[in-house]
This record gives structure tokens, C-alpha cells and sequence, in this order.
């Protein structure tokens, strides 16, 4: 007889590949992403649609199922979860729909595929996971990644890469709550409110493949824009691996991100590097110290007014102050008495795929392929199906 576990993932794998053509059994052929929706919550509103299971996550008991739940309400109390006026004594619990799970979120309805599993915190906040088939995955996460109006092979490039990205991170997550999160820290999914027409096409066209290094999944990061030269991934993460040790690219110049400016007043960074571990007088100065071989800059000197001096890595720098207002880690720095401007190039950490770049090339009829040869050179694109990696999860 099949342990409470082995049931459990049977019945999660029968609802989520779709009642009539899930393969439970087989895991090679299907891979499951798990997203984080929703941390700390107290509570989420919900319906389901569709032939629907609710399932205790550590027995496989199945607690609820019917068809089309109307809008409910999910929240914790002092020994586990509540479902309406149901209480379960129970940290982890699983919803399973043949078609999908609404979520109303901040007056939004916000539809997810596949499962959402809520596990109560140890401080009785709710996280709510959305756990789904890879390629419904990234049909979700492509609209945000990209325009649905771009060249379809730059769509189909930035497909392969998000799914790359998503299998790594599978891989080097698989003993936590979840894979990734549904926000700018590792991929926006909007699940099934983001798909569109056109790039659900650059989904199917590329079903299945993956960027590899040495047959291991390789982790495809992707920015923006580079500024003229994507960036080293030893530079910021440690990691040395050829396709990521950066490239020359002049497909880029002419993106909204390409040149930016920004002014500052002098006392508003010296109050943030203060708060965060560099406190220093009144800045009179700011130098670039050094750059790297991509002209992304390793280290700031910072002089006060009474001529003592910081160093501050520009990595540190461009976290404190904000990536949305220091757009990448090159620019120039210009002092205006009490405040200065900072002329950059470029939008992002700079690792891997650029993708006004990737557009540009697509404009000129490079196909996907040829794009992420160009920006990930030496990785090989296969499909994971046919062409398991060594370290596939």
C-alpha cells in the first residue's frame, strides 16, 4: 500500500496536470514550480473553479472536493487553519483545481493555475504557494519579462531563459517552502491574468528547452539593459562560469534605459549610508575609485567636509540607495556643491541576457537561438525532456 506522502503527491499530481491528462507517476515528464504568491498574510479570500480537492499536505487526507467553490475565506487560528467556520488542526494544506484558483488581492482578482498550498508560519502568518506546471509557469512570468508586442524571436529567447532560470532554481531551492517568488527578486508571474496570446506561441515553440554548461542547468540571469558590456556574474555573485563572464554589446544603445540621470542632495545619501552601516560627516566628494573589466564600478571614495574618507563597493552603494533609482552600478558621478548627479548607462545588475538587446537583435532577424549563443556563449540550448541535465530536479 502507498504511504500517506506517495497518495498525497498522486492525488496533487492528478489535479494539477488536469483530471484527463495528468501522468502523476511520471516525474521526468513533468516538472512542478512552486511560487510564492502572498507572505504573511492573516488572512486571503478565495473561490475555485472547476472540479476542485482540498488536501492535508503531510497525510493526503482529503478533507474537502466538490465542484466551483464560491468565494471563501482562509485564515489561521490558535491550532492551525481555517477554511469558512471549518477548523483544521493542520499547518499545511493543499487546494487542487482541474481549472484554476481566484485569488482577490488589494481589489484585484488575480487567477492562478495548478494548486495553491497555504503553510501557517511559526508566527501564524499565512503563505500562500502556487504550485504549478513549469510551462504554465512561464506563460505567466512572459508578459511581464517582456512586451507581447516584441519580435517573437526575442520572446522566444527570454522564454528559454526564464525557464532555465526557474529549473535552477528548483534545483537549488528544493528544500524550502517554495522555488521562487512571484516578485521583481526572482521572476513576476502574474499566473493566469498575464498570458497572451503571442507569448503563450513563444512558450509552445520552446517547449522544453533549457541553456546548459557542462551538461548542469545554467543559472540564465537576465536585465534589462547592459549599458555596452553585460557584466561578469563573478563580479557580484561569485559564480565563474564562462557563459556569464560577460560580452560586449552594442545591440542595446538605443534603449529606453540606455543613458539616465539622477540628482541627489548630498544629505539625503549621507543620512542612507549612515543607516545602513557607513555613517560619515557632510560629503564634500565622491570618487570612482576603480572599475571592472564591463566599466561597472568596484569601489566609491567617499570624503567628508572634515576630509575623512569611506570606500563603499558600488554593489553596496547601488543596493542602499535604491536599483530603481541607481539603474545599474555604471555611471559618472558629478558633484554640484551640495548635491550630485549621477550619469549612468544601462538598467540592472547587467548578468546574462539583455533584453532591449535580445529585442534589437530579433528586429535584425537573429533568431533565438543565435541571440542566447550570443549573450550566454559556450552554453549549449537543449531540451530537458529529451536531454536531461545531471542536475535536474
Amino acid at each position: 500500500m502507498a504511504s500517506p506522502l506517495i497518495r498525497s503527491l498522486i492525488i496533487a499530481g492528478l489535479l494539477l496536470g488536469g483530471f484527463a491528462q495528468a501522468r502523476a507517476a511520471d516525474q521526468s515528464s513533468e516538472k512542478y514550480v512552486r511560487v510564492a504568491i502572498l507572505h504573511k498574510a492573516g488572512g486571503l479570500d478565495f473561490s475555485i473553479r472547476g472540479k476542485y480537492k482540498i488536501i492535508d499536505l503531510a497525510s493526503g487526507a482529503l478533507l474537502q472536493e466538490g465542484r466551483n467553490l464560491r468565494e471563501s475565506r482562509i485564515s489561521s487560528h490558535p491550532d492551525g487553519i481555517t477554511i469558512n467556520d471549518k477548523k483544521y488542526p493542520l499547518r499545511r494544506i493543499r487546494l487542487a483545481s482541474s481549472k484554476d484558483i481566484a485569488l482577490y488581492l488589494d481589489d484585484k482578482v488575480n487567477r492562478y493555475r495548478g494548486a495553491l498550498d497555504i503553510i501557517l508560519k511559526s508566527d501564524k502568518k499565512i503563505l500562500a504557494v502556487n504550485t504549478v506546471e513549469i510551462e504554465q509557469y512561464i506563460r505567466g512570468v512572459l508578459y511581464h519579462e517582456v512586451s507581447h508586442r516584441w519580435p517573437m524571436e526575442a520572446m522566444k529567447a527570454q522564454a528559454v531563459a526564464a525557464r532555465t532560470y526557474a529549473l535552477y532554481q528548483m534545483k537549488k531551492n528544493k528544500n524550502d517552502d517554495y522555488d521562487v517568488t512571484g516578485d521583481i527578486y526572482s521572476q513576476v508571474y502574474g499566473g493566469e491574468n498575464s498570458e497572451r496570446f503571442r507569448t503563450n506561441i513563444a512558450v509552445k515553440r520552446t517547449l522544453g528547452k533549457i541553456l546548459v554548461y557542462n551538461h548542469k542547468i545554467l543559472p540564465a540571469y537576465f536585465h534589462a539593459s547592459c549599458g555596452g558590456h553585460t557584466e561578469n556574474a563573478k563580479n557580484i555573485w561569485g559564480e565563474n562560469l564562462p557563459p556569464l563572464a560577460g560580452v560586449p554589446c552594442s545591440f542595446c544603445a538605443l534603449a529606453p534605459h540606455a543613458n539616465w540621470k539622477k540628482n541627489y542632495r548630498s544629505k539625503d545619501i549621507q543620512e542612507k549610508l549612515g543607516a545602513n552601516g557607513y555613517p560619515m560627516g557632510p560629503i564634500a566628494d565622491i570618487r570612482v575609485v576603480s572599475r571592472n573589466e564591463s566599466g561597472r564600478i568596484n569601489n566609491l571614495l567617499f570624503t567628508s567636509r572634515d576630509g575623512k574618507t569611506t570606500t563603499i563597493p558600488g554593489i553596496k552603494f547601488r543596493g542602499i540607495i535604491g536599483p530603481n533609482t541607481v539603474k545599474s552600478n555604471k555611471y559618472e558621478v558629478v558633484m554640484k556643491g551640495y548635491y550630485f548627479d549621477l550619469i549612468g548607462k544601462g538598467w540592472g545588475h547587467g548578468v546574462g541576457m539583455c533584453q532591449w538587446g535580445a529585442h534589437q537583435m530579433a528586429e535584425e532577424r537573429h533568431k533565438y537561438d543565435e541571440i542566447l549563443s550570443f549573450y550566454y556563449p559556450g552554453a549549449d540550448i537543449v531540451d530537458y525532456r529529451e536531454q536531461p541535465p545531471v542536475d535536474l530536479p
